[in-house]
């Protein structure tokens, strides 16, 4: 279970003590949280959580016998979808040329930093992960990105301090490669979702792996039409995605993951899953 901007594994406990409560899940699902800086930009957000999911599951099934972990289930809301994307998507070199017509290895710079740029900037399915649900999740930008929200944010941002100097080794031995400025273009977590930013339409167009199953709870405010509708931070338009096992419009403000329509929802894909999983 994967949080959203300015939120915390704690949104997660409704659902968590529902699901808990459900005998089949009960014997089967394991729930795992993951926890962040949402203002830190995506790209590195994500890159913490492949690690960090790549190492939970090396600590507990060193030897690769359970085939519960080649069967996991990413559960994103709001931003925490765009990590869980970023999961099952074949990046290609998309990231990088989005902001460097130059290729990385044509770049002089240490080997850590090299490494670091690669871990954060190009992405493969990882193939643990089976299915993905997106709860609220702002595929195309969410219209709720002010200009203050982003200079709000911006000072919350706490890059590591490899990731710090490691942009600034890059800058100094490439300095008349003039796409190579990161200290000064780095964006925030909020400038990735603004509409219309190279981050999120990059991410729109890098493919989703075809054999991940993948799922969308949509929140839509009122009662008026869903196709023109919004959470009152996504729009419907932005959170629909094509080519989706399913698609459940939940009437409901932003933070869904609370309401029992989505609840619903969540407990009926992964009794799915649990269904088709072999050994199970």
């Amino acid at each position: 279970l994967i949080h959203g901007t300015a939120s915390s594994p704690a949104r997660w406990a409704d659902m968590i003590n529902e699901l808990q409560n459900d005998l089949v899940l009960r014997e089967h699902i394991q729930f795992w949280l993951f926890t962040y800086n949402t203002s830190n930009p995506i790209l590195l957000s994500a890159h913490e959580l492949r690690e960090a999911l790549n190492q939970t599951i090396a600590d507990i099934d060193p030897a690769h016998q359970d085939p519960a972990l080649r069967d996991l289930v990413l559960v994103g809301h709001s931003q925490g979808g765009l990590l869980a994307r970023l999961m099952v998507t074949d990046s290609g070199t998309r990231f990088w040329d989005a902001v460097c017509n130059v290729p990385l290895e044509q770049l002089e710079m240490a080997p850590a930093t090299r490494a670091l740029l690669e871990k954060t900037m190009f992405f493969v399915p990882l193939p643990n992960v089976t299915r993905v649900v997106f709860i609220a999740t702002p595929h195309r930008g969410s219209f709720r990105v002010g200009t203050f929200v982003r200079s709000l944010v911006r000072r919350l941002v706490t890059l590591p301090t490899p990731v710090v100097q490691g942009l600034a080794e890059v800058e100094q031995s490439n300095p008349d490669v003039s796409c190579v400025q990161f200290r000064s273009i780095i964006p925030t977590a909020i400038d990735n979702m603004r509409p219309g930013h190279r981050f999120v339409q990059t991410l729109a167009a890098s493919p989703i792996a075809p054999e991940v199953v993948t799922h969308s709870i949509i929140a839509v405010r009122g009662e008026g039409p869903i196709i023109s509708g919004n959470d009152g931070v996504v729009a419907y338009k932005s959170a629909h995605l094509e080519g989706v096992a399913s698609e459940k419009v939940v009437r409901s403000s932003h933070s869904t993951q609370s309401e029992p329509d989505t609840i619903q929802e969540v407990r009926r894909i992964l009794r799915t899953h649990v269904a088709g999983c072999d050994g199970l």
